[in-house]
């Protein structure tokens, strides 16, 4: 039976976002969107995103949501920006539990650990292995949200 989820990764003032329909191992590209922090308050931007997220899940049985986690690098500063995709994140989790979703934060390193042989960033540039997805027209610029997905296939 096919199942709605969504792989979605915050940067700095915006969320990436797969919605696909997974039956086994076939996916069905649904949705893609990109959504940015309105201008203004910044806690009202947060707030508007919030509702944005929750009603989108909620109108669309979205069933699982699989947001990309922080990761620590060695020996490279944190800057403002991490702190607000951080943020942005913290945003989403909360959005998508009170949308009804089942909802986890995933590292790209376990992906990479898990799936497949290779880390995320070579299947994200590999054309052939999303040609072989038949995702239709999935943009480049979201295939590590839908990487986020297909990881979660049984």
């Amino acid at each position: 039976m096919a199942e709605e989820w969504m792989g979605i990764v915050a940067s700095g003032s915006q969320l990436n976002a797969v919605h696909l329909q997974l039956d086994g191992d076939d996916a069905v590209l649904t949705n893609q969107f990109t959504w940015k922090l309105q201008s203004g308050d910044e806690t009202l931007a947060y707030a508007a995103m919030y509702e944005r997220v929750k009603e989108y899940i909620e109108n669309n049985a979205v069933k699982y949501v699989v947001i990309k986690a922080s990761a620590v690098v060695k020996n490279k500063p944190i800057l403002l920006a991490h702190l607000k995709s951080a943020e942005m994140r913290g945003i989403i989790c909360v959005a998508s539990v009170a949308g009804g979703a089942t909802t986890k934060l995933l590292q790209k390193g376990v992906i990479s650990r898990t799936f497949g042989d290779r880390n995320v960033d070579a299947y994200v540039k590999d054309n052939t292995f999303w040609d072989d997805q038949e995702l239709g027209d999935l943009k480049k610029g979201r295939r590590e949200a839908a990487i986020l997905v297909l990881s979660q296939r049984k």
